[in-house]
């Protein structure tokens, strides 16, 4: 159905205009899912057009009204189908449905992917309306709508490239419906203070004092591999480094911050931090130990 909307020229015509509603803006984001492994082209006509991606999904034979729904983002392979792989037997004994995005480096390169999409090429903010970021909650609507599941909410991983893009998307997108989301492993971080420029940290970047407070509320879980060390040789970006020498170092310093600046703003850190003893940066293994925090 669509809007008209009609005004009258100098008394002596109609002008009418017919706008779209949001259900059909919501239909035009309309996708299939017609088997129980596969892949789809998704174009998020709410947001950038412009920039597709191809989500891998699994999907149960019968997928009930409860049926959940489950995003897993992949690092910085750009291999969507390869996060599918890692995430079917678990949708699979969870009787979930599996989202597996990938931001190709065609239309996320560099660090657009990594930085959920917030920024330009010269590295400035966008719009909001144009973020990465928003593709997934397009993507649940969209998704949802097409299986006939009518949870209001989402599980969401994301290793490593996938934890930066995850992270913020907790840190930015307040009203985002994840029930929980597990960030495992970024390279690099947000950091949640005004001190540091944006994309690194606050300052400059989108207004923040609500958003971060409400962020710090969230069922959000950090996941490191004490092992995860490394990267320590491989030549980061000046504004990376300075948050640690190495990702481990890193997550250790971004908890530790976050816990402080919600000290400071007066607000409970609902945040967890889970360190698996033993494990690198290995993809199977981390993204394993990230799903097991989704069952209770």
């Amino acid at each position: 159905m669509r809007r008209i909307f009609c005004v009258q020229i100098l008394g002596v015509a109609l002008l009418c205009l017919i706008l779209p509603n949001s259900a059909d803006a919501q239909a035009r984001n309309a996708v299939a899912l017609p088997d129980t492994l596969g892949s789809f082209e998704f174009r998020d006509r709410r947001g950038d057009p412009a920039r597709p991606i191809r989500v891998w999904y699994y999907r149960p034979a019968s997928v009930s009204p409860t049926a959940r729904v489950l995003f897993l983002l992949h690092g910085s392979s750009r291999t969507g189908q390869q996060a599918q792989a890692l995430g079917t037997q678990f949708a699979r004994a969870n009787n979930m449905v599996l989202l597996a995005p990938e931001f190709s480096a065609e239309h996320y390169p560099d660090l657009a992917y990594d930085f959920g999409g917030m920024t330009g090429a010269n590295g400035t903010l966008r719009p909001d309306s144009l973020w990465g970021l928003n593709i997934i909650e397009h993507l649940f609507d969209a998704v949802r709508a097409s299986v006939g599941s009518a949870d209001s909410t989402y599980d969401i991983v994301g290793h490593s490239a996938g934890g930066q893009f995850l992270h913020r998307l907790v840190l930015f997108v307040p009203g985002a419906r994840f029930r929980r989301a597990v960030v495992s492993s970024p390279g690099r971080y947000a950091f949640p203070v005004a001190e540091v420029a944006f994309p690194y940290g606050l300052g400059g970047g989108p207004p923040d004092s609500l958003s971060r407070r409400r962020a710090f509320g969230r069922d959000d879980i950090l996941v490191l591999g004490d092992k995860d060390v490394a990267d320590q040789a491989r030549r980061w970006e000046p504004e990376t480094t300075a948050q640690g020498r190495n990702r481990f170092a890193r997550g250790l310093r971004f908890f530790a911050s976050a816990a402080e600046e919600a000290t400071a703003a007066g607000v409970p850190l609902a945040w967890r931090l889970e360190i698996v003893h033993g494990v690198d940066h290995d993809p199977p293994r981390m993204v394993q130990a990230a799903l097991r925090l989704l069952r209770d």
